[in-house]
């Protein structure tokens, strides 16, 4: 078997160690390179850490670790044999101007040149990405939605494009579900799962759960430090439930949730074309999802007939759905058991990757 040489942009970060997993398990040798943002090397594997930031550290200040670290690492490395495998634009920059002349994958999980305000200079990323694009052996992208962000309308002319959402863990099957069958229109249990770090997040809460009081917002989460305590809606049917583990605990976070909320702030293009993998638990737990409108999201959702849309800062607009909800909520469940539960799992993807 042939050796994956990864760079990664964050070593702590869930996705790249899960796809490092995939390729372990299909017998390659995987040789582990990567930033550590002051966080504990969570992978078990020996990794080769080639710069440390903070997280808080911003990201025209990263700028110089990237280039030191990335390029130290190619002075030392005699490693000729085998592909490279770049996690993010922020890694992919360096690592193709210092290594040329070498095969590599590249995976975009997020548009993070999106951020940078300067328009001239977020222009100039953007058509770097796309020529990474172009001279990688595959490129993995994680949302349909970065497709059309790069080549709207138009098809593509690449074949070295493979989409792999961000679908669940086979592991979740270990944990059995039973959907909530006792839905009631007078008390609706609306849920956000995950991290809190979106102020559209408490903005819907606070209206839903000021304007409705006979129904329930529920956080499961850690509440992110850019959050302030003060931020938070404190109405009496808002819970706040703490962290949990993925995916051991879903299952029973699903059983007690009529809507799953992934209506996130649409300001930044990354988010707007994104493709959480809450989409893919709404499927699995045949749970009916709320997202942003005017979002990638919200085309697949609507497509789909799974779901609904709102703008999480308008509060007519946010009673209205509600009270569509009420009303429609079996229709939206009848179109989730239609969807294979099988379709949505994260399985194959070693193989869509170098076929």
């Amino acid at each position: 078997m042939m050796t994956i040489n990864f760079i990664m942009n964050s070593i702590s970060d869930a996705h790249i160690n899960k796809r490092i997993s995939e390729f372990i398990q299909k017998g390659y040798d995987v040789k582990l390179y990567g930033f550590e943002r002051n966080n504990k090397n969570t992978y078990k594997k020996d990794i080769s850490v080639i710069g440390t930031f903070s997280n808080t550290l911003p990201y025209f200040k990263r700028v110089t670790i990237y280039y030191k670290g990335i390029r130290k690492l190619f002075k030392k490395n005699t490693v000729n044999s085998g592909i490279w495998y770049y996690q993010g634009l922020d890694v992919a920059l360096f690592a193709t101007l210092f290594n040329k002349n070498k095969k590599y994958i590249y995976e975009e999980c997020d548009l993070v040149h999106t951020n940078v305000h300067n328009a001239i200079l977020r222009s100039i990323l953007e058509w770097l990405d796309k020529r990474i694009i172009a001279n990688s052996l595959k490129t993995v992208i994680t949302s349909e939605g970065f497709v059309e962000y790069h080549y709207g309308n138009k098809k593509y002319k690449k074949d070295n494009i493979v989409i792999i959402p961000n679908k669940l863990s086979p592991e979740i099957i270990n944990f059995p579900h039973e959907a909530n069958k006792n839905f009631n229109n007078n008390c609706i249990r609306f849920a956000f799962i995950g991290g809190i770090r979106y102020k559209s997040l408490l903005s819907i809460a606070d209206a839903i759960t000021r304007k409705f009081s006979n129904h329930e917002f529920h956080f499961y989460g850690f509440i992110s430090p850019v959050i302030s305590e003060e931020e938070l809606p404190k109405n009496s049917n808002i819970f706040y439930h703490g962290s949990f583990k993925s995916p051991n605990d879903l299952s029973e976070i699903y059983s007690n949730v009529d809507v799953v909320v992934s209506t996130y702030d649409t300001s930044s293009p990354n988010v707007k074309y994104a493709e959480p993998n809450k989409l893919y638990e709404s499927i699995y737990f045949r749970c009916p999802i709320l997202v942003s409108r005017n979002t990638y999201l919200e085309k697949k959702v609507l497509r789909l007939g799974i779901g609904y849309s709102v703008d999480p800062y308008n509060e007519e607009d946010i009673i209205n759905t509600v009270k569509l909800i009420e009303e429609d909520y079996l229709n939206k469940k009848k179109a989730l058991e239609l969807i294979k539960q099988t379709d949505v799992l994260d399985e194959n993807n070693v193989n869509k990757i170098l076929k």
